[in-house]
């Protein structure tokens, strides 16, 4: 068995700063919407003051990924 640790300390977080939702001070800020992907696995996006992050691997690549934009998209319908 081979396990794959990544470790986040010591790297630049990356955020979707969306242009439809100013995040900083939002008063969602903080809050994780589980966002279930194209092959059932299940993401976690998250809303802080710099804008959206994600779990999932195409946001690790991208700084943006198709969780993060469903949530946007679901909030700036609201």
């Amino acid at each position: 068995m081979v396990f794959l640790v990544i470790i986040k300390e010591g790297f630049d977080m990356r955020y979707y700063k969306p242009k439809e939702i100013n995040t900083k001070k939002h008063f969602l800020v903080g809050t994780v919407w589980p966002i279930e992907g194209s092959n059932g696995s299940e993401y976690s996006v998250e809303m802080h003051d710099k804008g959206f992050t994600c779990n999932c691997l195409g946001f690790t690549y991208n700084g943006k990924c198709k969780h993060t934009s469903q949530v946007v998209t679901e909030l700036s319908t609201v």
